[in-house]
């Protein structure tokens, strides 16, 4: 007899999204998760700062006790002795008070522990941490169990539940917090299946914005163990942390009560019915693709279970979802891309194209964005529009509408060797002619930790560990110049805060803008926000000259030239995919620019961490320019590992540095090298768009 599959909180929280994922998710092998999306560094690191924080807040509760690592996991082998033993173990320990001889309290009137196992049916949790409290009234007890559900979501206690988490007048629940209601929802409705004579409550443990660290990092002690505290001195001893507990029982009541709607789902229904459904399909000997109903849309295209390069032993879910949906084949999706890929689209943009039958970009024409065959936007009335300034941009219909394009040109072609690129001329001559020389491109590398590494920080305040600047000047002959002209990394060295020192290097590389002359650019405005942050902070005005202050506000008061907006505007090239990432932007613009080919094509590239090192670089099997960020990953193997190639992996590396005590010598070095070079890049590929727009506007 097959063993029993169990509903676990990780498999509500899938089937919320789509329920045939259930499918994909029990049987990872021959469905497995796209590598890219869940591998991510930024994945990656958020998860590993989850985990900080789940360690931090255990340490509240000095007197709990682990039940154990995770054995149950319905993506793989389990083994049926260990869960039973495990569950048994969480029993004993709530009912019995069969805890460890040292947690044994005589009185048996607090039990707290960390991820304990409960089972009802084929429903199966382990909350991060269950309180048992004992309240003696008379000659009864009444008995508490807090389900306490740690999430690394920020919380900002000056505001109230009322306020963040409901709507006007307690009408629903938030969306931005309705799926950690559903978790912890869930765990509720076991617990109480499980222990009917329990007072079950709920409770959510997250970071508080607006609370400061004591002291450096997770060194801070909340409370030494060895004794048994009460509940209120819990509460206390949370209530001087970083950490707030918040009871949500009203929240997960109206959630057991409310209907659900999912992908699939005709009708809404019962949050209740619905797990129980799910549960029972999980174990029906028919359970399969197709005994699971669900609905392609919006939410496909984040599906972690596309891939790329299926294989007879490694399916595509989305592919085999959106085969049944619409009849397309998977080889065919695979060279006509799904309408969902369509950068900027709503969900009610897809359901009209569905409406149509209308699934891949090929399907879509000009009028579908309101454009006339030509591609230029059409009145109401259905005469050309009177051309005005805004006109000169490029709206986010036309941008859709060039994808579409682009997507046909690479499917007829099968490759786009010579990306087609457009420049709305007149907009952009003028933006570039305001420019005063020299210009001064830089980048941050920030972070933003759930448990502060320095002293009065909040969680998730962030600042910025790195900059890198290039300068472009213009010559007294009218020639420009190019050099990567400064940087700055806090190495994490010393414990200090890199707030002083990263705001006193940046003012010696850039100087008194208003005064010296010069224009500042920063690729989307994080730049900008995250330097108001760091002046904002108490230490500087003790640290920083009088000068120093005013010279960067002055940098805020003029404000940054956003070259991310301006491509929004004004420029689209093939590859891009409708994207104004840089890194989305820098491969197809190598390709599209002559004037890139011409001063990267060569070993001449020189600054503070590359030595006459060629950009340009020809891929042999398709004949166009690599990616600068796929040069950078494989280009030196002696960094043992630590490339970093993306912002999510700089944000890690640096929290490597802070936190791995073990790291030696050799492999913190690699490090700091990594994350230089990385950020050397992202200048410099500021400069190379740059560069190519002036090839473009000088028709070259």
């Amino acid at each position: 007899k097959p063993s029993l599959r169990y509903l676990t909180k990780t498999l509500v929280k899938t089937a919320l999204e789509c329920p045939r994922k259930l499918v994909y998710a029990t049987n990872p092998t021959l469905y497995p998760r796209n590598h890219e999306l869940v591998a991510d560094p930024l994945s990656q690191y958020l998860s590993r700062e989850g985990e900080r924080f789940g360690e931090y807040c255990k340490r509240l509760f000095p007197h709990g006790v682990e039940m154990g690592s995770s054995i149950l996991d319905n993506r793989g082998p389990e083994s049926v002795a260990s869960l039973e033993g495990l569950l048994s173990q969480t029993h004993n320990a709530l009912v019995e008070g069969g805890l460890p001889h040292e947690h044994q309290q005589e009185t048996n009137q607090r039990v707290t522990l960390f991820e304990g196992a409960i089972r009802h049916g084929s429903f199966y949790v382990r909350p991060d941490i269950l309180d048992k409290i004992v309240y003696k009234s008379g000659k009864e007890n009444r008995i508490e169990l807090r389900v306490i559900e740690v999430k690394s979501k920020s919380w900002d206690s000056r505001h109230s539940i009322e306020n963040k988490m409901w709507t006007n007048k307690k009408k629903s629940i938030k969306s931005t917090y309705m799926r950690y209601i559903q978790d912890i929802a869930f765990q509720t409705l076991v617990c109480r299946l499980a222990y009917p004579d329990f007072d079950i409550s709920s409770w959510l443990m997250m970071p508080d914005r607006a609370k400061k660290m004591n002291c450096n990092g997770d060194q801070e002690k909340p409370v030494e163990s060895g004794f048994m505290p009460t509940a209120e001195e819990t509460i206390r001893n949370i209530e001087s942390s970083i950490a707030s507990l918040l009871n949500v029982d009203e929240l997960v009541e109206r959630a057991l009560a409310n209907k659900v709607a999912h992908p699939g789902s005709e009708k809404r229904e019962g949050f209740q019915d619905v797990v129980k459904q799910w549960a029972g399909q999980l174990n029906d000997e028919n359970f399969g693709v197709d005994s699971l109903s669900t609905s392609i849309g919006t939410q496909c295209s984040s599906c972690e279970y596309r891939l790329e390069n299926p294989s007879d032993n490694m399916l595509s879910g989305f592919h085999i979802c959106w085969e049944k949906a619409t009849g397309i084949k998977s080889e065919e999706l695979h060279k006509n891309r799904p309408v969902v890929d369509l950068h900027g689209n709503t969900a009610k943009s897809v359901k009209t194209f569905f409406s149509e039958g209308k699934y891949t970009l090929s399907d879509l024409s000009a009028q579908d964005f309101d454009l006339s065959k030509e591609g230029v936007p059409i009145e109401d009335g259905g005469g050309a529009k009177k051309k005005t300034m805004r006109d000169f941009e490029i709206s986010r219909y036309e941008r859709q509408w060039y994808q579409v394009q682009s997507n046909r040109r690479k499917t007829e072609k099968d490759t786009l060797s010579h990306p087609q690129y457009i420049i709305k001329r007149k907009c952009l001559e003028q933006e570039m002619n305001q420019w005063q020389f020299p210009l001064h491109f830089i980048d941050f590398e920030t972070i933003a930790p759930v448990i502060p590494y320095y002293s009065n920080m909040s969680p998730y305040e962030t600042f910025a560990f790195q900059f890198s600047q290039h300068i472009m000047s213009k010559n007294d002959d009218g020639l420009l110049e190019v050099r990567h002209a400064s940087e700055f990394l806090h190495t994490g060295r010393g414990g200090d805060s890199p707030v002083v020192a990263f705001l006193e290097a940046l003012f010696h590389a850039i100087g008194n803008v208003p005064t010296d002359g010069g224009t500042v650019f920063q690729w989307s405005p994080h730049e900008q926000y995250v330097l108001r942050t760091m002046l904002s902070s108490p230490e500087v005005p003790g640290a920083l000259s009088s000068r120093e202050i005013s010279a960067l506000s002055a940098i805020l008061d003029s404000g940054m030239v956003d070259l991310c907006k301006l491509a929004q505007k004004y420029y689209y090239v093939d590859g891009s995919e409708g994207s104004s990432s840089i890194k989305r932007l820098l491969k197809p613009t190598l390709n599209a620019s002559a004037k890139l080919k011409n001063i990267y094509g060569s070993p001449t590239y020189n600054g503070l961490n590359f030595k006459n090192f060629q950009w340009h670089q020809l891929d042999d099997a398709t004949g166009y320019a690599k990616d600068p960020y796929d040069i950078l990953s494989g280009e030196d193997p002696e960094h043992n590992g630590a490339n970093v190639t993306k912002g999510g992996a700089a944000a890690a590396a640096f929290s490597e540095l802070q936190n791995n005590k073990n790291l030696d010598e050799q492999s913190r070095k690699a490090i700091e090298n990594s994350l230089l070079r990385y950020c050397e890049l992202d200048t410099l590929a500021m400069v190379m768009i740059v560069q190519a727009w002036q090839g473009f506007l000088n028709d070259e």
